[in-house]
C-alpha cells in the first residue's frame, strides 16, 4: 500500500483565502493525492515539465492567474453548467469537460509539443480535473452553479457555490485532512481501478448526481452542522477520486 502524505497541509492552514473551486486547500489536496499514486518515472517526467513549480502550485495556477486579464479566455473553462432538466451534450463550448479532453489529447501527442505547451496542458489538467469533481462546477445554468443561491455560513453572508468550494473544507480542515488520508488507506485495489477509468463525461455525470444533496436547503438558509455532516463525506470522496483520476491520466500519458 502506498504511503499517503500531504506535506503542504501545515502551510495550507495559513493560506486558505481563495474564493475559487475547491480553494487552495482542495486543489492542493487533489495534487498531493495524485502525486502519491504516480509511478516514479512519471512523477519525474511531470516535475521536469512543471519546472520549479510544485504539484500543489500547478493545482492552483488557473485560479492564481484569474486576476490577469490576458487569461480571461480561460474563464469558462472552470465549469460545465447545464440546464436543470438537461443532460450533458458534447458541443464546442469552452468548458471544463472539453478543455480536459483537449489537454489529454494534446499530451497524447506530446512529441509534437513544445515544453511550454506541455507545461500549460499539465496545469490545465491539474486544475480542471479537480474542478470537475466539485458538484457545483457541474451545476445549473440558471443560478450559475449555485453562485446566486444566498446562504449564511458561520455568521457571514455567502453563496452555496462558495460554501462547497472553500468554506466547509476550511471550517472542517482538521477532519478533512484525517478523513481523506483514511479514505485513501481503506480503498481497495478494485475500487481504485474502477475510479481511475478515464471517462470525462462520466466524471461530470457523477459529480452532477450530487446536486440534490447540495441543494437540500432553503434559499437564504443558514448552513448548519447537520448539513455539513452530509456534505463533508461527498466533498472528501470527490477530492480523493479527483486525485486518483489525475494520477491515472498522468501515469497513462507519461508512461515509458
Amino acid at each position: 500500500m502506498r504511503k499517503i502524505t500531504f506535506v503542504l497541509f501545515v502551510g495550507l492552514i495559513l493560506n486558505t483565502s481563495s474564493i475559487f473551486a475547491w480553494g487552495r486547500v482542495g486543489h492542493t489536496m487533489v495534487a498531493e493525492i495524485a502525486m502519491s499514486y504516480l509511478n516514479k518515472g512519471v512523477k519525474d517526467s511531470v516535475q521536469k515539465y512543471l519546472g520549479s513549480m510544485t504539484f500543489g502550485e500547478a493545482g492552483t495556477w488557473m485560479d492564481d492567474v484569474r486576476s490577469d486579464k490576458k487569461y480571461n479566455y480561460m474563464k469558462t473553462w472552470h465549469y460545465a453548467d447545464v440546464a436543470r432538466d438537461s443532460t450533458y451534450v458534447e458541443t464546442g463550448e469552452e468548458n471544463a469537460v472539453n478543455e480536459i479532453e483537449k489537454a489529454m489529447k494534446e499530451l497524447n501527442n506530446k512529441a509534437t509539443l513544445t515544453k511550454e505547451q506541455i507545461n500549460m496542458d499539465l496545469k490545465i489538467l491539474f486544475h480542471l480535473i479537480g474542478d470537475l469533481h466539485q458538484p457545483l462546477h457541474c451545476g445549473y445554468k440558471d443560478d450559475k452553479g449555485g453562485n446566486t443561491v444566498d446562504v449564511e455560513f458561520n455568521f457571514q453572508s455567502t453563496n452555496l457555490h462558495s460554501s462547497w468550494d472553500t468554506k466547509i473544507i476550511e471550517y472542517k480542515l482538521t477532519q478533512v485532512q484525517k478523513d481523506v488520508v483514511e479514505i485513501c488507506k481503506k480503498m481497495t485495489a478494485a475500487e481504485k481501478k474502477k475510479y481511475q477509468k478515464v471517462d470525462v463525461i462520466e466524471w461530470f455525470k457523477e459529480s452532477r448526481a450530487y446536486l440534490p444533496e447540495a441543494y437540500n436547503l432553503e434559499k437564504g438558509s443558514v448552513i448548519q452542522e447537520e448539513y455539513m455532516k452530509k456534505a463533508l463525506p461527498i466533498i472528501e470522496k470527490q477530492l480523493v477520486i479527483a486525485g486518483l483520476r489525475l494520477a491515472s491520466v498522468l501515469n497513462e500519458t507519461f508512461k515509458k
